[in-house]
């Protein structure tokens, strides 16, 4: 079995030991833990990390720092453990290249969680998507008061129907896998679609898209 190289910041030794105790129970799980972004960057990993688990709210540079930084390569992913709830906070994780965010509470299933991510999904909280799609689906208004210009306005008439559930599924944090079962077909379907929305879209990863997405107001 291939050892997975884990890196946790987080600045809450109680809540870093409950982590730790949990990723443990994982024999190929190996783990470097860091209390803020400060000794992170003055003492990086010596090899490329698999996964990333960051806390926000740390002393200090914040996690969305962190995220800024660390995910100057796209190959990279990591996970955010966060008590912080605002809307601010949540898109500015994603769009700082975040593959996930989820609650400090949901312990019991990380280790899923972290399985999905290095799978190449996203995973976000129910309640965390519930608001990223309630806030996408907010008209913005423009300068002078007028709602924005409408989705066949803005260019994503490209995206067919399928396509369009699709992305909101991949919002949602479903990934290839799971969005194949709910469609009855197969994951190499699932990526070739997801392929051309990116195409579509002229992007060329999941954070560009989210951003785009949300740029255009699609949902």
């Amino acid at each position: 079995m291939n050892q997975i190289l884990v890196g946790i910041i987080e600045d809450n030794p109680d809540y870093l030991k409950s982590l730790t105790d949990v990723l443990q129970t994982q024999g190929n799980v190996s783990l470097l833990t860091w209390n803020s972004a400060e000794t992170f960057f003055q003492n990086p990993p010596k090899e490329e990390l698999q996964l990333l688990l960051v806390d926000i709210g740390l002393p200090g540079e914040s996690g969305i720092d962190v995220l800024k930084k660390y995910h100057i390569m796209d190959s990279r992913k990591s996970l955010v453990l966060s008590s912080l709830q605002t809307d601010d906070v949540i898109f500015a994780a994603i769009q700082s290249g975040a593959s996930g965010y989820i609650w400090k509470s949901e312990l019991d299933s990380l280790t899923d969680t972290i399985q999905t991510i290095l799978e190449g999904g996203s995973v976000i909280s129910p309640s965390i998507a519930t608001k990223v799609l309630l806030s996408f689906r907010s008209p913005k208004p423009n300068p002078i008061g007028k709602l924005g210009p409408k989705p066949k306005e803005s260019g994503l008439e490209v995206l067919t129907p399928r396509e369009r559930q699709i992305l909101e599924l991949i919002i949602e944090g479903d990934n290839p896998p799971q969005i194949a079962q709910l469609f009855g077909t197969t994951v190499g379907t699932v990526r070739q679609q997801i392929k051309t929305i990116y195409k579509k879209l002229q992007v060329n990863t999941r954070v560009q898209m989210l951003k785009k997405a949300r740029l255009f107001g699609i949902f």
